[in-house]
């Protein structure tokens, strides 16, 4: 081992660390090839299929990301986390000095949730991980093995519950010291999760583009014909906010009241999404290769 205090290394120790730093330098070119490719990519779909907005919405900010997937905000309230859908994926950090690896041991980043001190992450693959992640320690665990695991949520009691996205699909509760238990059963491909105003659970069922809702009397459908959804977001007043993930024609719809009201429109590919409580949100758009800020004006 080097001795501390000790400013020169042997060739030896030279040739011990080389392969690091040769890591190092690889990520490093591979995000700046990522970053690259993405300016253009967004170019290129900005052109062929120009995003729309409702009346009173606008874009009051962008964050270029080559295949953003989940979201998770900093306690202001600013976007600080994002998964990539790279090839490996990775989980980066929104930093004042641009995006920030904090580790890339995916197979297909997906769910993401900052619980506390906490990054909790799920890559969406046959026997795939749920794991929990501590940024001050660089500590991986695994707290479960699955089937495509995507949305991870957690729930007023602490609990965590992640969608089991395949057919007759499971509902999973993860608790700290039990083994996996399961929730729900028999869905349809369930992706989005949120927990609701009233306590209840909303599942998004990307098999029959039902949005349902899960309490005390079982299961209720909310809404419907929902084509491609993906993530989704229950905002205080009660209101639904659905991505339907189409890799050209993709949406975001707001429910309220039994009615769909499409907010954007022609987006490529949409992802996650995160509500603020001024009313704007985050929207994650893959294939645009960028993180949106929506606002009403």
């Amino acid at each position: 081992m080097p001795t501390r205090g000790v400013t020169q290394r042997s060739p030896v120790d030279r040739r011990h660390r080389s392969p690091r730093k040769r890591l190092a330098q690889r990520i490093g070119r591979y995000l700046v090839l990522a970053a690259v490719l993405a300016l253009i990519g967004g170019a290129y779909y900005g052109a062929r299929w120009p995003l729309q907005l409702r009346g009173g919405w606008e874009i009051i900010d962008k964050v270029r990301l080559s295949r953003p997937n989940s979201l998770a905000l900093a306690p202001d309230g600013k976007l600080r986390f994002v998964t990539l859908e790279t090839i490996p994926g990775l989980l980066v950090e929104l930093t004042p000095d641009g995006p920030r690896t904090v580790f890339g041991d995916f197979g297909k980043a997906n769910g993401l949730l900052a619980a506390d001190d906490i990054l909790i992450v799920s890559e969406s693959t046959p026997n795939g991980r749920v794991m929990a992640y501590n940024p001050a320690t660089a500590r991986l665990r695994v707290l479960a093995r699955m089937d495509n695991p995507e949305t991870v949520l957690r729930r007023p009691d602490g609990s965590l519950v992640v969608a089991q996205n395949v057919t007759e699909g499971r509902l999973w509760v993860l608790r700290e010291g039990a083994e996996p238990a399961v929730l729900v059963d028999g869905l349809d491909r369930p992706e989005g999760l949120c927990n609701l105003p009233d306590g209840r659970l909303g599942i998004g069922e990307g098999g029959s583009g039902r949005i349902l809702a899960y309490g005390p009397a079982g299961l209720q459908t909310l809404a419907e014909d929902l084509d491609g959804i993906d993530q989704l977001a229950c905002d205080a007043d009660g209101s639904l906010w659905a991505v339907l993930s189409q890799v050209r024609s993709g949406k975001l719809v707001r429910i309220a009241d039994g009615k769909q009201r499409t907010i954007a429109r022609h987006l490529r590919q949409p992802r996650g999404i995160a509500l603020l409580p001024d009313g704007s949100l985050y929207l994650a758009e893959a294939r645009a290769n960028r993180v949106l800020r929506l606002a009403p004006r």
